[in-house]
């Protein structure tokens, strides 16, 4: 476990602080979210890499599932 120690004007800002909360570099740019005090993961600081090809295969709004052919689905796999 790491354990970093934050300065009181920090910590007051964790405790004022009402929903996400962004842990930022000192320029600003973004390094971490947080949900409460738990961490939900690491802000991509990049766009993946991917072909345009690929982009396009991931926006068109004909490849994929309804609602219904994903929860019938989840059900095949024996979720509740």
């Amino acid at each position: 476990m790491t354990v970093i120690r934050l300065d009181a004007a920090t910590l007051a800002q964790f405790r004022a602080a009402k929903g996400p909360v962004y842990l930022a570099d000192e320029s600003g740019k973004p390094v971490l979210a947080l949900t409460g005090t738990t961490p939900v993961g690491p802000v991509p600081d990049r766009e993946p890499e991917l072909t345009a090809e690929e982009w396009k295969r991931r926006m068109d709004p004909t490849n994929g599932m309804t609602t219904a052919e994903m929860l019938a689905y989840l059900k095949s796999l024996g979720a509740p």
